[in-house]
């Protein structure tokens, strides 16, 4: 089995690329992003800067980091995505809706920052104080990427929550005002990133209160979902109902048309259990289990995230799976190769740091 290590190099000499004295990460080596002319984006910074404090490379970091300030946006949030502008011989964010932000991204970045304040304290020389950078992105992500009624992450900053009184009867959802509407009241379990919100939670004090209430938000939605589907499996996008619950988007949202607290065990004994019945894990489930008709192959950003959840939860086939993930051949696509060193570097070290 491949160790760690020989992993980290083949990711970092596939998808690390430098810029003057930054550092990115190419996640469009294929041409495969709609915009064609891409080069990096937020999740892919974060996935680096995590990736990076995680293996210790502190020049990396800062590299990635110098990234992040430079395309930070006006509320210091980082902008979602970056082009390479041919024509000015210069990378810049993408004419359209490049300076938003997106969730996970700034999510993952504010993580990697306060660990690299435990780990290092300060860059080499002191340039860079991880922790006074990391405070303030905490701020804005609540100020910007948090819905200030049902304390659930929204997509992004482009996704404005309507400023108007709560009845008595609570938040019932601003969908009909706006000109997001159609988003208002969407939230993406991909940014349910609740290590994330815990490390939060410890480290920006002055907000401890509303991550709290953001966990419990998180905590409470996806026990929902388990009561509504037994599998543990939870769709792309979810809506607020009327109801008063967050249930699965009807319509297509955004990608595409399918889209050890206590309380959170059931939901991964659930998914353990799914994913170690299964012979082979392919690229995409129904909520119900059954496989998507056209997903036949497997893909790394499926399988390693299952690996994960039954090496968490102790599942008897865990080790059948944890082969089939080291065995199956890298398709040279960013976010797979990432993911799977994510949880190979999260199953080393289970804390982070």
């Amino acid at each position: 089995m491949p160790s760690i290590d020989r992993k980290y190099q083949e990711w970092r000499a596939a998808y690390v690329r430098a810029w003057g004295d930054m550092l990115y990460i190419d996640y469009n080596k294929k041409g495969e992003v709609e915009q064609k002319n891409a080069i990096t984006c937020s999740e892919a910074i974060g996935y680096g800067m995590l990736i990076s404090v995680l293996m210790r490379n502190q020049q990396d970091f800062d590299g990635l980091l110098r990234w992040f300030l430079h395309f930070k946006n006006a509320n210091g949030l980082c902008s979602w995505q970056q082009i390479d502008d041919k024509n000015h011989r210069t990378y810049l964010n993408a004419p359209e809706g490049g300076s938003n932000s997106a969730t996970d991204g700034d999510i993952d970045i504010a993580t990697s920052l306060f660990y690299a304040a435990r780990v290092w304290g300060r860059s080499p020389g002191g340039h860079f104080d991880y922790r006074q950078i990391a405070v303030p992105l905490c701020k804005a992500i609540w100020d910007h990427e948090i819905n200030h009624y049902t304390f659930m992450p929204t997509l992004g900053d482009w996704v404005k929550v309507p400023e108007r009184p709560v009845s008595a009867m609570g938040y019932s959802g601003g969908a009909e005002w706006g000109q997001e509407a159609s988003y208002t009241d969407v939230t993406r379990p991909s940014d349910f990133i609740l290590s994330g919100f815990l490390t939060f939670y410890n480290e920006d004090t002055e907000r401890s209160p509303q991550w709290a209430k953001v966990m419990d938000a998180i905590i409470a939605t996806v026990q929902h979902q388990l009561r509504l589907n037994p599998t543990g499996l939870i769709a792309d996008f979810l809506k607020l109902a009327a109801n008063g619950y967050f249930e699965p988007a009807i319509k297509k949202i955004l990608e595409s048309d399918n889209d050890k607290d206590p309380r959170i065990q059931p939901t991964l004994m659930a998914q353990s259990a799914f994913f170690g019945s299964l012979s082979e894990i392919n690229a995409g489930y129904h909520l119900n289990g059954q496989r998507i008709r056209d997903r036949t192959y497997s893909d790394m950003s499926f399988t390693a995230p299952a690996s994960v959840v039954m090496w968490a939860m102790r599942h008897p086939n865990q080790v059948r799976i944890q082969n089939e993930m080291q065995e199956l051949e890298s398709d040279k696509s960013y976010f797979g190769d990432s993911i799977q060193l994510l949880c190979l570097l999260q199953s080393r070290d289970p804390r982070g740091f």
